[in-house]
């Protein structure tokens, strides 16, 4: 379907420039990501599915810190290791 309408909103230079540099972080025009966000489905419809995927990722915070903790005592060991002077054979 080829655009024919057009829409004009009044908004301050500030909120313009921050609307552009959304888009271009997006790789957009400004105007296909207006088009792009107003046609995106509504974050009411996905609401169920958001809050059991954040209840998931609080209850998996633990495990997830402590594997964190001891990869990084692994890699602090490693580095330990590898900067010890050689000690001569007995």
């Amino acid at each position: 379907m080829s655009a024919t309408a057009r829409l004009v909103v009044q908004m301050t230079p500030d909120e313009k420039s921050a609307l552009d540099q959304r888009a271009s972080r997006a790789g957009l025009t400004t105007s296909e990501f207006v088009r792009r966000r107003i046609g995106d489905d509504d974050i009411e419809q996905h609401r169920d599915q958001i809050e059991a995927l954040l209840t998931v990722l609080e209850s998996s915070a633990p495990t997830i810190l402590r594997a964190l903790d001891q990869a990084i005592a692994d890699a602090t060991e490693l580095k330990a290791a590898l900067s010890a002077p050689d000690t001569p054979p007995a």
